[in-house]
């Protein structure tokens, strides 16, 4: 059911950017529209791409050699200890998807409004 997470995200966060047009800018214009999505829909994407990266295990070798260099509690950790700990890979277990797609879906709207401003 990925599709019924992202259509909710979308609708939630196309309410969320008219919302804040009338809070952040007092009125609702194309120009303001286009503005608020693009932010939200960027922040989307980077979150999205972020967790992707991550559970890719991309940091999983950084954080092992910061537990193999740093101490914890004033002792040095064995290496017994060092490979128990769980990856950072394995921490992140949330699907990434909807989020990803409800912010291209978002930025392609705002690309439309785009035109639509300069034509």
């Amino acid at each position: 059911m990925p599709y019924k997470k992202t259509s909710i995200l979308f609708i939630v966060s196309l309410f969320a950017t008219i919302l804040l047009s009338f809070f952040i800018y007092k009125e609702l214009t194309l120009l303001h529209f286009i503005n608020i999505s693009f932010v939200i829909s960027g922040t989307y994407i980077f979150l999205s791409l972020l967790t992707m990266t991550i559970k890719g295990g991309f940091f999983d070798a950084i954080t092992y050699g910061f537990r193999r260099v740093f101490v914890s509690k004033g002792k040095a950790l064995s290496k017994n200890e060092v490979h128990e700990m769980t990856p950072v890979s394995d921490l992140v277990d949330f699907d990434h998807s909807p989020m990803l797609y409800s912010g291209f879906l978002l930025m392609v709207l705002m690309v439309i409004a785009l035109f639509i401003y300069y034509f």
